[in-house]
C-alpha cells in the first residue's frame, strides 16, 4: 500500500492549523469517494423513483409508448445489465467504469466511437453530482482545477473528433482501442498486486496542463481513463489525495459533457440502445453501490476486472490479426 504525507486541517477559533500525518493513499481515496457517494445516493433514489413513476404512467396511459418499449432492441437490456454491474464495480473500487464499459461495448460489436459515446453520456449526470458534492465539501483545489480543465477539454474534444472521423475505419481503430484497454487492464492488475508494497512519495508533477491534455485525449479515444491516468499520476506525484480526487471528479463532468457533445455532433449514427442501457443501468446501481462498496474486497474485484479486460482485449486483437494473416 502506497504511503503519502498529507495534512489534516484542524480549526481553533479563526485559525486553521495543518497537522501533518502519514496515511494510506488507496484507503484515503476510497474513504473520500465512499463519503461522497453515500451523500449523493438520496438524489439518485429520488430520481429513480420519479423516473419509475413517469414510465409507469406512460405505460398505462399511452399505448404507443407501450408498443415502443416492447419493440426495444435486446441490446438495450444487455447494456442495462452491464451498466448496472460496471457501476457496482466502480462504486466498490472507485474506478474501471469506463474501461469495463468500453471493453464490453467492443465485444458486443459496437464501434469504438459509439462505445466511447455511450460511456461518456452515461457519466455526465454521475460526474456532475460527484463534482458538486466535492465542491460543497471543499475538496476541489481551484488552482489545480484551472490547470486541468482547459487542456483536459481540448484533449477530450480533439480525441473525440478524431475517433468519430475514423468511424468508417472501425475495423482498424477497434484493435488499437483494444490494445489500450489491454494496457489499462494490465495496469489495474499490477496495481492490485502491488497494493501492499510501500513506496516513498515522489515529487509533485508540475506539468499539469500536459497531463490534463493527455488524460482527456486518451479518455476520449479509449472510452475511459481520465481518473485512472490523471488521478493516479497526481497522487503518485505526491499531491494530496483528497484534493486530487475532488478536483479530478469536478473536471470529469466537463470532460464527459464536451466529449459526448463532440461525438453526437460528428457521428452519423449513435447506438442509442447502448447509450440508454448504460445510463439507466448505472443510475439504478449508484445508490446500491454506495451501500455495498465497503462489503466487497476491492483487491479481489480489481484482479477480476483486470483479468476479464485483458482476456477480452487479447481476443479482439487476436481476431484482427488472424483476419489479416
Amino acid at each position: 500500500m502506497e504511503k503519502v504525507i498529507t495534512a489534516t486541517a484542524t480549526t481553533s477559533g479563526d485559525n486553521t492549523v495543518a497537522v501533518p500525518h502519514t496515511t494510506s493513499t488507496n484507503s484515503t481515496v476510497v474513504a473520500i469517494e465512499d463519503t461522497v457517494v453515500k451523500k449523493r445516493w438520496r438524489y439518485w433514489l429520488a430520481g429513480i423513483l420519479l423516473l419509475s413513476a413517469v414510465i409507469t404512467a406512460l405505460w398505462w396511459q399511452l399505448p404507443a409508448f407501450r408498443n415502443y418499449v416492447e419493440d426495444v432492441p435486446s441490446t438495450f437490456y444487455y447494456f442495462l445489465i452491464a451498466g448496472f454491474i460496471f457501476a457496482m464495480i466502480d462504486g466498490a473500487i472507485g474506478m474501471s467504469y469506463g474501461i469495463t464499459s468500453t471493453t464490453f461495448s467492443l465485444s458486443m460489436g459496437i464501434p469504438p466511437a459509439s462505445a466511447s459515446t455511450a460511456v461518456h453520456i452515461s457519466e455526465i449526470l454521475s460526474c456532475g453530482i460527484a463534482g458538486w458534492m466535492h465542491q460543497r465539501m471543499g475538496n476541489v483545489n481551484k488552482k489545480l482545477f484551472k490547470l486541468l480543465i482547459l487542456p483536459g477539454i481540448a484533449g477530450a474534444v480533439i480525441g473525440a473528433y478524431l475517433l468519430s472521423s475514423l468511424e468508417h475505419y472501425a475495423q482498424y481503430t477497434k484493435p488499437l482501442v483494444s490494445l489500450y484497454t489491454l494496457i489499462l487492464g494490465t495496469v489495474i492488475l499490477l496495481r492490485a498486486i502491488r497494493a501492499h508494497r510501500k513506496k516513498h512519495p515522489a515529487k509533485k508533477i508540475k506539468r499539469i496542463g500536459l497531463l490534463g491534455f493527455g488524460g482527456g485525449f486518451i479518455d476520449a479515444i479509449g472510452g475511459g481513463g481520465w481518473g485512472s491516468i490523471v488521478l493516479s499520476s497526481l497522487i503518485a506525484g505526491g499531491r494530496h489525495p483528497r484534493f486530487s480526487l475532488g478536483t479530478v471528479k469536478a473536471t470529469r463532468f466537463f470532460i464527459a459533457m464536451l466529449s459526448s457533445l463532440t461525438f453526437v455532433t460528428v457521428l452519423y449514427h449513435v447506438h442509442w440502445d447502448a447509450v440508454l442501457g448504460l445510463v439507466v443501468g448505472s443510475a439504478i446501481a449508484s445508490p446500491i453501490a454506495a451501500k455495498v462498496s465497503n462489503k466487497i474486497s476491492a483487491k479481489t474485484i480489481m484482479i477480476a476486472v483486470a483479468v476479464i479486460v485483458i482476456i477480452v482485449s487479447m481476443k479482439s486483437i487476436y481476431t484482427f490479426v488472424s483476419h489479416i494473416l
